[in-house]
């Protein structure tokens, strides 16, 4: 009997990812393989982060160039310019209040992807400045630094540089990450700033460099993540198209290759410990929040399992998002301005 050539069964890779996104865990994942040692899995976990972004120990001082001031409502507004760890250079403002006789707390922002630090310090709404986050921060008493994105603002690129940096094995996260630990360094140059009390704040993808930067540069205060509360393997689970593009827009470019085998991005918050974090998210009603409270919990969970829940700050609400938003603000005054 001749065999027959359509008794194939159907073969769907989605099939194989779901699988994959609810019956594995990465090789350093804290709930799944590391509970009975934490503090070795806090080591072995951020050196390899550091592997994986391509790691190098950069300078403490960073030659900064000031390019201009201008007078804002109970605040300055310097522009600034250094050069990146690469030799690129990074152009940023910093927020400063008026009322400065003894030095501030101080807060690095990493904006969302094409969102340019005009629009974080108010200067692309004169009509209403005081809505921008910097100039809100600013009006709560904090030194305030931007820096445009790579390949944002004033620091454009063809559209096959970030292919190459790939190609030398430098995550583009992992090099939007070294730039905020330079920004970072910045302000604890100066005068005005207490550098034992400097945070940073992520917003949607910049939330991602702004956790990798909080990993590898440990004397970052206090930690915010604002509209980046998922998982990893939430992606294949995704009930619909929309869905997963919506998370797909959200992770794409923030994932070190090779991460989801060690790891998901509730073992990367949790490397935050002992500092404080906070996780700040806002949904449509008809959004699927599944991504989202998996994440908050099992984040919660590798908190307490640290005996660090009490420093550790989790909002999913719904309605527009309004970032960094009065929970974030909050936050900050409680754990800056000790």
């Amino acid at each position: 009997m001749e065999p027959k050539l359509n008794n194939w069964p159907s073969y769907s890779e989605d099939e194989w990812w779901r699988q994959w996104a609810t019956q594995s865990a990465g090789e350093l994942s804290l709930l799944a393989n590391w509970q009975h040692d934490w503090r070795q899995w806090q080591e072995l976990l951020r050196a390899k982060v550091c592997e994986l972004l391509d790691w190098e120990q950069q300078d403490d001082e960073v030659s900064v160039q000031l390019l201009g001031q201008k007078d804002a409502q109970g605040f300055s507004v310097q522009k600034i310019a250094f050069a990146a760890d690469d030799g690129t250079q990074v152009a940023g403002y910093v927020c400063v209040p008026h009322a400065n006789e003894t030095p501030l707390p101080a807060v690095v922002i990493s904006a969302d992807a094409g969102v340019w630090k005009e629009a974080i310090v108010g200067l692309l709404d004169e009509g209403n400045p005081d809505a921008a986050p910097g100039s809100r921060l600013a009006a709560r008493g904090y030194v305030v630094c931007c820096i445009d994105r790579r390949g944002c603002g004033e620091r454009p690129r063809r559209d096959d540089s970030q292919g190459m940096w790939e190609w030398l094995g430098k995550p583009a996260v992992g090099r939007d990450a070294a730039d905020l630990v330079r920004a970072y360094r910045v302000l604890c140059q100066r005068p005005d700033v207490r550098p034992d009390r400097i945070g940073i704040i992520g917003v949607g993808r910049g939330a991602a460099s702004a956790l990798y930067a909080a990993i590898v540069e440990s004397s970052l205060y206090a930690v915010a993540l604002c509209g980046y509360l998922t998982r990893y393997r939430a992606l294949p689970l995704a009930p619909s198209d929309r869905e997963r593009r919506a998370l797909w827009e959200l992770v794409s470019g923030t994932v070190p290759a090779g991460l989801p085998a060690h790891a998901d991005l509730e073992d990367l918050a949790c490397l935050i410990a002992p500092r404080p974090l906070c996780l700040f998210q806002q949904h449509e009603a008809s959004s699927w929040q599944y991504p989202a409270t998996e994440a908050a919990r099992r984040i919660t969970d590798g908190f307490s399992l640290m005996g660090e829940k009490v420093k550790l700050t989790v909002e999913i609400g719904q309605g527009p998002a309004d970032y960094p938003g009065e929970t974030v603000l909050r936050f900050l005054d409680d754990w800056l301005k000790l």
